[in-house]
């Protein structure tokens, strides 16, 4: 069976509202979603400047180094990974409802976090 990779993305409206978010995922909240049958979990922070090549028109690969401001919108991954898509499933049904009321309590829409989630399956790990 596939593993099946799930990340929720909270998309921060600065950087002191993500650090009260990362104070409340980790450890209890993901330790929360691996009782409920996740396998492992990542928090994943995307730079300002992540060199991939990607930039715009006209300007080289790896100059552009914006500076991360208190002002500026601040993203947390947090990618889980389930054994299986059952397993998934489970949590989805018995333990997520729980764990994302806790969420919306702490960081209710008018916190300015939105969350997207993505349900993917693993193809390969080298």
């Amino acid at each position: 069976m596939p593993t099946i990779l799930y990340t929720v993305r909270a998309t921060c409206p600065d950087l002191q509202t993500r650090g009260r978010y990362l104070a409340w995922l980790s450890p209890n909240h993901i330790m929360e979603v691996i009782k409920g049958g996740a396998a492992g979990a990542r928090i994943i922070l995307p730079l300002p400047d992540d060199r991939s090549g990607q930039t715009p028109a006209g300007q080289q690969a790896g100059t552009a180094r914006p500076t991360p401001t208190d002002a500026a919108p601040a993203i947390c991954e947090t990618h889980y990974t389930f054994p299986s898509r059952k397993a998934f499933d489970d949590y989805v049904r018995l333990h997520a409802p729980a764990l994302r009321a806790d969420g919306l309590k702490h960081f209710p829409p008018d916190s300015g976090i939105t969350f997207t989630r993505q349900v993917a399956e693993i193809a390969a790990e080298l």
